[in-house]
């Protein structure tokens, strides 16, 4: 574990970044929290810490100085500093000390979340004794800055305001995005090499998505000037110098305005999808022919048939998942796991929404195991023994539940977005709140509460694939007052965080 301290003179600073990640779950440890630069100085004179986390200003010591103190006893540590509003000429001198990024208070949890993902892949990097290059030394902030950008989280000037620290400006008539995934994205050391080879050679900024992939903006003075940089690059990672083992660069479309970018990343992601049809070290572009209609087709016939084959407890549903998923491994030895997941999770989701089986807990439990495959293989198994737990669930439902029950689920099922406890749902039905719960629990199989909090994630699933609402916006639409309740409800129920649900 990767140890942290918090330093912010503001107590309740400390106690919301605990509570903000699980953070374990990264390979990171909040070891100390300090209440002044003073108190966090005298702890790091003492204690070995990998990453400090404090506030920019505070008495006496700022943060500013005590991370420029930190480093002078111990070197490799990683800074981020918090900040109460937009304050560049103090980032500008953090980014001299070598800050990973600033973070403006509140603090929102995906950039926290991937800031420390950035900084485990230096400190892993580190470990292996693969000496960073001046321009590793702190793009956390550059990385964050363009995913959250691409992703419709920050504005315009915003971006543009966080890039001038780095000297990146757009000004080229032509850009376009393309994600490039490739087989040994794990090897840390492979990885930093093909992102500064990529930057060194051609007229680009790369940056690391939580996707286990490399995005990659590429500028150019003509449409066709991007377009041969991207065929240029994969000619020169077929030759295999690179040892990126199999691999895909997916380009999005080409445009003439930063704005633009979101749109072009987009297309891109779609075009990803397609390694599910062709063989590796390909581009993937709007100029490849793929009969992508009668694709659509076939995936939807196939999906109905699964349908109609569980709702019927046909057996045969999980011959025609394993054969299915069989096919698409068969055209290609290589699919990031970005794309099978995607793939693998729309699929579960089309069979869930199709049949709409009471028993929240089944899907929501497979989809939490998924989250952790690494492999088609494990995927395969995910979805069978849910196919399987489901058509049990189905057979099992066939009993008539009794009037009252049925009633509450009626209601939640409209009203999940309202305050709903046993108490109100007992004296609107006229009913005891004990008799009530043990009722439901027995009918159900699940305690009322977690009835409600696993319907109400659902719900709020469906509203991070099918609208653009920020997820704490969607978490109020579905009946969380409290936005950092839902976000911890997410991240323990779903396993991972609302934005990374949304981007799957």
């Amino acid at each position: 574990m990767f140890k942290v301290l918090l330093a912010d003179d503001e107590p309740m600073i400390t106690l919301g970044l605990q509570a903000l990640l699980d953070w374990e779950d990264y390979g990171f440890e909040i070891v100390y929290t300090a209440e002044s630069g003073e108190e966090a100085l005298t702890y790091i004179q003492e204690h070995q810490i990998d990453l400090l986390i404090t506030d920019i200003r505070m008495l006496e010591i700022s943060g500013l100085e005590l991370i420029k103190e930190a480093k002078n006893i111990q070197p490799h540590m990683k800074s981020i500093v918090l900040t109460g509003y937009q304050e560049f000429d103090y980032i500008k001198e953090g980014l001299r000390l070598g800050i990973e990024n600033y973070l403006v208070k509140p603090v929102d949890e995906e950039e926290l979340l991937m800031s420390v993902q950035n900084i485990g892949r230096k400190l892993n990097l580190a470990s292996v004794e693969v000496a960073p290059m001046p321009s590793e030394d702190s793009i956390t902030l550059m990385d964050n800055t363009l995913w959250r950008f691409l992703n419709g989280e920050i504005e315009k000037n915003d971006c543009l305001e966080r890039l001038a620290l780095y000297n990146i400006q757009f000004h080229e008539p032509y850009y376009t995005i393309s994600i490039l995934s490739f087989e040994y994205f794990q090897d840390l050391a492979v990885t930093k090499r093909i992102r500064d080879f990529i930057e060194e050679h051609y007229n680009a900024v790369c940056f690391y998505s939580p996707n286990q992939e490399l995005i990659v903006i590429f500028g150019g003075m003509s449409k066709q000037d991007v377009v041969n940089q991207n065929q240029s690059l994969v000619e020169k990672l077929r030759d295999g110098q690179w040892e990126t083992g199999s691999f895909y660069v997916s380009m999005g479309r080409t445009i003439t305005a930063i704005e633009g970018l979101e749109e072009s990343y987009s297309l891109a992601r779609e075009h990803n999808l397609m390694q599910l049809y062709l063989e590796p070290n390909v581009l993937i572009s709007d100029g490849l022919a793929i009969n992508r209609q009668e694709e659509v087709k076939r995936k939807q016939e196939f999906k109905e048939s699964l349908v109609k084959a569980l709702l019927h407890g046909d057996e045969a549903a999980l011959d025609m998942i394993e054969i299915f998923l069989d096919s698409v491994t068969k055209k290609s030895k290589y699919i990031s796991p970005q794309v099978a997941k995607k793939y693998v999770l729309d699929l579960m989701s089309y069979i869930h929404y199709s049949i709409q089986p009471d028993e929240l807990p089944l899907y929501t439990a497979s989809v939490e195991r998924m989250v952790y495959a690494t492999a088609i293989q494990q995927l395969k198994v995910i979805l069978q023994d849910y196919c399987q737990e489901l058509m049990l669930t189905i057979q099992n439902q066939g009993h008539m539940r009794s009037p009252i029950v049925q009633n509450v689920l009626n209601h939640i099922h409209t009203h999940y977005d309202e305050g709903l406890s046993l108490k109100t749902l007992g004296q609107q039905f006229h009913v005891n709140t004990i008799y009530l719960g043990q009722l439901f629990q027995k009918e159900v199989g699940v305690v009322f509460s977690d009835y409600i909090n696993h319907y109400r994630l659902e719900k709020a699933k469906e509203l991070l694939k099918t609208t653009h609402f920020r997820a704490g916006e969607i978490g109020k639409k579905v009946g969380y007052s409290d936005s950092t309740y839902f976000y911890k409800q997410f991240r323990r129920v779903v396993g991972i965080t609302p934005s990374e649900w949304r981007k799957i």
